[in-house]
């Protein structure tokens, strides 16, 4: 099970798995939001929860709910690469695993540092090298494309009509992490 290594935001942020039975209502919210957008379109229940039913949940794969305190963040699925549907010239190496994460809301300052400890905490895993996502229909500027690459993520194909494939190592999680800091250091609200 994945867990938390650290706490930002003062030990208010958790991680739990998701509950079929009680996280309904919020799990189909967020994937409206991510499919529909702003439209009312209810997000069917077909198909979603067989999918989390087979999902492989050993070590850290599994899908969970990111919050702090009890407002959901974003909903994090950790799987094997082998189930990402990339191609396998993206699979072959040791020690990867692929995420997707779906954001209850893009305008929440505190998904950075929550996705940003999810990563640390899944790289404190030594067998886990190598973490590869994708994203659907990105434009520039695409808010999730931003908080990608603030984490370490670069992407590895061009853009297509179907999707971006991003990677993440831990030498590019700990780059950004410098830069991010350097940045904060020069702007000028610390000045």
């Amino acid at each position: 099970m994945f867990s938390l290594a650290k706490h930002p935001a003062n030990g208010t942020l958790s991680v739990r798995p998701v509950n079929k039975h009680t996280d309904r209502s919020v799990v189909r919210e967020i994937f409206r939001r991510e499919f529909y957008g702003n439209s009312k379109t209810r997000y069917p229940d077909e198909g979603l929860w067989e999918i989390y039913d087979r999902m492989d949940t050993s070590g850290a794969f599994g899908a969970y709910l990111v919050s702090q305190y009890n407002h959901i963040l974003f909903l994090l699925e950790v799987h094997p690469a082998v189930q990402m549907d990339l191609r396998g010239e993206y699979l072959s190496a040791s020690g990867t695993i692929g995420i997707y994460c779906f954001y209850h809301s893009l305008q929440e300052k505190l998904n950075l540092p929550a996705f940003r400890t999810c990563i640390a905490s899944l790289f404190n895993d030594p067998s886990i090298g190598c973490i590869l996502t994708t994203l659907n229909h990105i434009g520039a500027g695409d808010p999730r494309t931003i908080l990608l690459e603030k984490s370490g993520f670069g992407k590895l194909s061009a853009t297509t009509d179907r999707n971006a494939v991003f990677s993440c190592s831990r030498d590019s999680y700990h780059r950004a992490g410098l830069i991010d800091a350097i940045q904060d250091q020069h702007s000028p609200v610390h000045a």
